[in-house]
């Protein structure tokens, strides 16, 4: 999407979507994920339960059509994931960079992924400077996954790869998967109900 359409989708998520959602029962908050450069947007709303989210349908429908409209855009993908890491140190700001790492796992190796994820991967990055976040959500039925990491600045997300590029192929292999693929983001509306962990 071109980057008038951007603008236009940021302030809709914020002035729309954010309200709509916060007003929805059972949601603990909302982030827009976006990469300037290829247009490509990531929207999140996250429920304190499976009710919650399946209750949320319609409101999500609702916000999907409405960005497509203000944005001339197109949603690729709609996907329903339970939240299994949440390690925060500080609570992420608009303007904070993301690092998606998403993983076509085996069903049966769910539980070993998250096990490797939280013993090994998690101490890595809490050691990297300007880390702020991690969070994992799964599919247990697909077996898909997704990390995502929140750094500080830009510099300090590229800093990060030399020590978590090995640790990536790793997580694959106890997912089961072939490969990862990674796709960086800036953070343009976070509005989490969630404290720090840590």
């Amino acid at each position: 999407m071109a980057p008038d359409s951007m603008e236009k989708g940021i302030t809709f998520f914020k002035e729309t979507v954010v309200p709509m959602a916060n007003s929805t029962p059972g949601n603990m908050g909302q982030v827009l994920l976006v990469d300037r450069e290829s247009g490509k947007g990531v929207g999140i709303t996250m429920w304190d339960s499976p009710q919650a989210l399946g209750a949320s349908e319609q409101m999500g429908m609702t916000s999907r059509t409405g960005s497509i409209a203000v944005t001339g855009g197109q949603i690729v993908n709609v996907e329903r994931m339970e939240q299994v890491i949440n390690e925060r140190v500080a609570p992420t700001q608009p303007g904070t960079s993301v690092r998606l790492n998403t993983i076509a796992g085996d069903p049966a190796k769910t539980d070993n992924a998250i096990k490797f994820v939280k013993n090994q991967v998690l101490p890595v990055l809490k050691s990297q400077k300007g880390f702020q976040a991690m969070i994992m959500n799964v599919d247990r039925i697909t077996g898909r996954s997704t990390v995502s990491t929140v750094w500080a600045t830009r510099a300090d997300l590229e800093a990060s790869e030399s020590s978590v590029s090995g640790l990536r192929r790793d997580a694959a292999d106890a997912a089961g998967a072939k490969d990862v693929t990674v796709e960086l983001f800036e953070a343009a509306v976070t509005n989490i109900k969630q404290p720090a962990t840590a």
